[in-house]
């Protein structure tokens, strides 16, 4: 009986020490991200450029920006379950042409597909800022639906992507990160050389990741997952998102109105309401849709089907995405989030409270809303929400001259720059729009 009570003493220790080397092993997996093998810049291809080509000219008076894109590939690990599959993608960046211009931050964007193709959220809002201050940008196709759109739209240049399914998607977007933060350990393409970097030789000292709506709701995963692993210094995530259970990464979130209540700001996450912006609002949805008629539907004289359809909210969101990002970059240089911004007011089943026009209350108050000329909701038509022109006569109504008007803008934007919602040259000129918008005055047009 002691030679079987001991052999089985033997077989539990061993086993405890095959479950430890085992956990130990899991966990040195989580705290590590591989280094996939990148290809590129990819010229080849039928279509001339990449799908999400910038659709703003990267070369100006006031900058020059180089766009190229990079397929990587490797082994993705979900982490829940412990699976891996292999898979190719691709990330499309966008860097100062001269390294010397870089600032050092880089927003890698997890693009969106809702769709039924890779939509940019961020750069059709912000690009011309983000080129302007030497900002890095990267979009990344992280999702099945992206990945599977992009061989039928180009079929020579992406033959060769493969996703093996969203449960992957996290490790992939993090591979992608891993590529750009630790370039040296990139493995080779068949046929290519190690080491090929994205940045160009630029050294990334920020790294911003970014996802709106359906995107910013896989990031909450991303965050809640654990997938992070030293690879994010910070999120922006708009449109939706969250709640999470982690905030050792800081998370700055930008909402529309109609997103639901919100948890309480903390040391680590800062939430913005927009009073009267929309989810999609024309200032996206003009970028994309240039872009669609590029690369999508050139020769078949299709219509603007949201036109069509609404009238699109107008809401003035590259104000506070600009601003927001203004606020990431202090934080980086001082460690300080900014200060929490009012939220918009709620009646007692969470329903946003509105005034005598129908106007969300309470908030971050761009001019638009707060002394505003025109009717702009999130309600309305889906996602795009609704705009609708005053007539002069109510225009008049609230404001009896032109003078008026203009005192009331300057009022709203002093308060937003004040807040830290706007920034000065956005305040100068909203300030010029309404000194030029004199026809309800005047009997103009």
């Amino acid at each position: 009986m002691s030679t079987l009570r001991n052999s089985l003493i033997k077989g539990a220790l061993a086993l405890g020490v095959a479950l430890l080397v085992g956990a130990a092993a899991a966990g040195a997996a989580a705290a590590s991200v591989s280094n996939p093998a990148v290809e590129g810049p990819i010229e080849k291809g039928i279509r001339g450029h990449a799908w999400n080509h910038s659709v703003f000219p990267l070369s100006t008076a006031s900058y020059s920006y180089t766009e190229n894109e990079y397929f990587y590939s490797g082994t993705a690990t979900n982490l829940a379950k412990g699976l891996q599959a292999p898979y190719e993608s691709r990330m499309l960046v966008r860097l100062p042409s001269n390294p010397r211009k870089f600032n050092g931050t880089v927003v890698v964007e997890w693009v969106n597909v809702t769709g039924g193709n890779d939509l940019e959220t961020d750069w059709p809002v912000t690009g011309k800022y983000l080129m302007q201050h030497g900002y890095g940008y990267v979009g990344v196709s992280a999702q099945l639906v992206g990945a599977d759109f992009l061989p039928g739209w180009d079929p020579v240049r992406y033959a060769g992507i493969t996703h093996p399914g969203d449960e992957f998607s996290f490790d992939i977007f993090s591979q992608a990160m891993q590529a750009l933060r630790n370039p040296s350990g990139n493995l080779a393409f068949p046929g290519g050389t190690t080491g090929v970097d994205p940045m160009r030789g630029m050294r990334v000292k920020h790294l911003v990741a970014n996802g709106a709506s359906q995107s910013a709701s896989k990031l909450t995963e991303f965050v809640n997952g654990g997938y992070n692993r030293g690879l994010v210094d910070l999120y922006l995530i708009t449109r939706g998102g969250g709640p999470y259970d982690d905030f050792s990464t800081p998370i700055f979130q930008l909402d529309e109105e109609t997103q639901p209540v919100r948890e309480a700001d903390n040391p680590h996450y800062r939430l913005w309401e927009e009073a009267g912006a929309a989810h999609a609002p024309y200032v996206w949805y003009s970028y994309i849709w240039s872009m669609y008629e590029r690369d999508l539907v050139a020769g078949t004289e299709t219509p603007n089907p949201i036109d069509t359809a609404c009238s699109m909210n107008r809401a003035d969101v590259d104000y506070t995405s600009r601003a927001v990002t203004k606020w990431i970059a202090h934080y980086f240089e001082t460690g300080d989030m900014g200060p929490s911004m009012p939220r918009l007011l709620r009646d007692a089943e969470g329903k946003v409270v509105r005034d005598s026009n129908e106007l969300a209350e309470g908030g971050v108050r761009l001019p638009f809303i707060q002394a505003p000329v025109a009717y702009n909701s999130g309600t309305g038509c889906p996602l795009f929400g609704t705009y609708r022109a005053w007539t002069p006569e109510k225009i008049m109504s609230l404001y009896p001259t032109h003078e008026k008007y203009v005192a009331a803008v300057k009022k709203a934007a002093a308060y937003d720059v004040k807040q830290g919602s706007m920034l000065t040259p956005d305040q100068k000129a909203d300030i010029a729009k309404a000194q030029a918008f004199t026809a309800p005055w005047t009997g103009g047009s």
